[in-house]
């Protein structure tokens, strides 16, 4: 009982600081310091930004070049606190009133934020935030000599800001049409693509390489576990697959105007910021049917376990492809890498997916119904409002356009998405989690098949 009262109170009280960030966001974007005009935004659009910011999405209701330096800086400060605030907050807050780390609560950390069981809490703090603040470091300060070369003048707060946004797998860019000035540029693209996919691999598998790469000249010799072999090979396959099916299916399309090169850079680019961080290069509308169906599905995966992504992680993706391997060939357990996959694992996976995906449909059926003035009005399609929603949900950030041309109701869905994207699905995962190893119902009944298919 006391462990699932722990979970409770841990899940209450990072609503609060979700609400705390939230109210106090809302209230500073009401100064007309923040702007670039000195006039504030309504206050729904105030709420809506903070949200966006907050939960690490990118949508935004109005145009970015109607903040100020001043409110580029805020919505940075709220991306750090939302995303670094949320990996860094469940070590920080198990720590608290404790000189021990519980059983149950080691084993939380392990799941989310590193496979070393005997380290210190505190260490994990300090090494996540070390960490984080070391790759966005280097990521602002090559950034910034990259926008010097490109002849920008705010070079230093812009690189700063860009890759924050980009580890945090934010969204957020400085440029009104976010990086499509950037579409014939290599290194810069390579770059922003590098600081998300280490943004969104999760604190575990970088400690993981980190001691195997740093123990193989040693005496003892770590071993990559089976949860970063997972997240590396699906990581991987989603971002070659990705990349290969745009490039293919949109070289004659979104990428006419551009050369064989650019084209795959930019199809590389769009596999890689799908993963919830929400930059673009080429507009979404550019994007045929096809490739917006499998943009919806590559935003609703979305990065991994303990990183600063959205989405239902490419873990859950992964063992929900092991059970449906598992189910046509009649195995007694699923397994990868000459390793057998737990029954609670696939268990947790599978109740992580329905349960975001019911949630999300009622969401959906809200949003249509909430904008069908518009729908019919021929304003925006059903499947540009279908893919705001997954953008939303899964914390990317990538629009059709659409955002601001939402009603206020339409805005308020949109901001339950983003809220509920960012912090729901962590916390069905630990609900799942302690429940875990609670005792089975005193109650049993026969079991009976039932027919299916």
């Amino acid at each position: 009982m006391h462990s699932k009262f722990r979970i409770k109170s841990a899940t209450e009280n990072l609503f609060i600081y979700f609400l705390f960030l939230a109210l106090t966001g809302t209230i500073l974007f009401r100064f007309p310091a923040f702007y670039s005009d000195g006039m504030p935004i309504p206050l729904i659009d105030s709420i809506f930004t903070t949200v966006s910011a907050m939960c690490v999405t990118g949508l935004s209701t109005v145009d970015m070049s109607v903040f100020s330096n001043s409110g580029f800086l805020l919505i940075l400060l709220l991306i750090e606190a939302g995303g670094l605030g949320l990996v860094s907050f469940f070590t920080i807050y198990l720590a608290l009133d404790a000189k021990k780390i519980s059983l149950l609560n080691r084993n939380i950390i392990k799941d989310y934020f590193t496979e070393e069981q005997q380290i210190e809490t505190k260490q994990i703090i300090r090494e996540i935030i070390s960490f984080t603040l070391f790759i966005q470091f280097l990521g602002a300060l090559f950034l910034s000599l990259l926008l010097k070369f490109h002849g920008e003048e705010n070079y230093i707060f812009y690189g700063i800001f860009i890759s924050v946004s980009a580890f945090c797998n934010a969204g957020f860019s400085p440029y009104s049409e976010s990086l499509s000035s950037f579409t014939n540029s290599p290194v810069f693209l390579l770059t922003v693509s590098l600081i998300i996919i280490l943004g969104g691999l999760g604190f575990s598998v970088m400690s993981n390489i980190f001691f195997t790469l740093k123990k193989q000249n040693g005496k003892k010799r770590t071993i990559l576990s089976l949860h970063s072999k997972i997240v590396l090979f699906t990581t991987f396959i989603l971002i070659a697959g990705g990349t290969a099916f745009f490039f293919i299916f949109e070289y004659n399309g979104a990428y006419k105007d551009l050369s064989f090169s650019s084209a795959l850079l930019n199809a590389f680019f769009q596999a890689v910021t799908l993963r919830t961080a929400g930059f673009e290069t080429v507009s979404q509308n550019s994007f045929s049917a096809h490739s917006t169906v499998l943009s919806d599905i590559f935003m609703l995966i979305g990065g991994s376990p303990g990183s600063m992504a959205g989405g239902i992680k490419t873990t859950t993706f992964f063992l929900l492809l092991t059970l449906a391997y598992k189910s046509i060939h009649d195995k007694n357990s699923p397994s990868i890498f000459h390793r057998d996959i737990s029954e609670s694992s696939t268990s947790k996976a599978t109740s992580i997916f329905i349960k975001a995906i019911c949630f999300l449909s009622v969401m959906i059926i809200l949003l249509l119904i909430s904008e069908q003035k518009s729908i019919k009005n021929g304003i925006f399609s059903e499947s540009s409002l279908i893919f705001e929603a997954f953008s939303a949900f899964a914390t990317v950030g990538l629009s059709k356009g659409i955002t601001g041309l939402l009603s206020n109701s339409g805005k308020i869905i949109i901001i339950f998405l983003m809220f509920a994207g960012r912090t729901g699905i962590t916390f069905i995962a630990l609900n799942n989690f302690s429940r875990k190893n609670n005792i089975k119902s005193l109650t049993d009944y026969p079991e009976e098949d039932v027919l299916l298919g």
